[in-house]
């Protein structure tokens, strides 16, 4: 069974868009659903070693760097972005994945960060949960 606290946590941390995804799973495998409540929203970030805006750093660069994940990239990319990493953050460690993982993996991760960057200076609420205030 997924916490209340747990559901809330990750809501606190990935927004609307991350709950999105979470939703989708639900009637497809409850059993993932509740594994990622319960690990990432009770273990992984409720570990306070790394803030939200490192780990989502990190994240960026395990994602871009294993290619062919666009719609995790784009919630993870607009979680750093709400946590407090800049444009030129982002993109510096997208620069990066492309020396130690390849360049075509780093111009698709850029091209993903480019659309949800244009996206956020259209829509400046996109990504972040109603009444969010980071």
């Amino acid at each position: 069974m997924v916490s209340q606290e747990h559901v809330r946590r990750f809501e606190e941390i990935f927004g609307s868009a991350g709950e999105a995804v979470l939703q989708r799973l639900e009637t497809v495998s409850p059993r993932l659903r509740e594994h990622v409540y319960g690990y990432i929203a009770g273990d992984l970030y409720a570990d306070q070693t790394l803030d939200v805006r490192t780990r989502e750093l990190v994240v960026l660069a395990t994602l871009a760097a294993q290619g062919g994940l666009t719609e995790q990239l784009t919630v993870h990319l607009h979680t750093a972005l709400d946590n407090g990493a800049s444009e030129r953050e982002v993109v510096s460690v997208l620069e990066t994945v492309g020396t130690y993982a390849g360049v075509p993996r780093a111009l698709n991760a850029l091209f993903t960060a480019a659309d949800v960057f244009a996206t956020r200076r259209r829509q400046p609420s996109v990504g972040r949960s109603e009444g969010d205030a980071r």
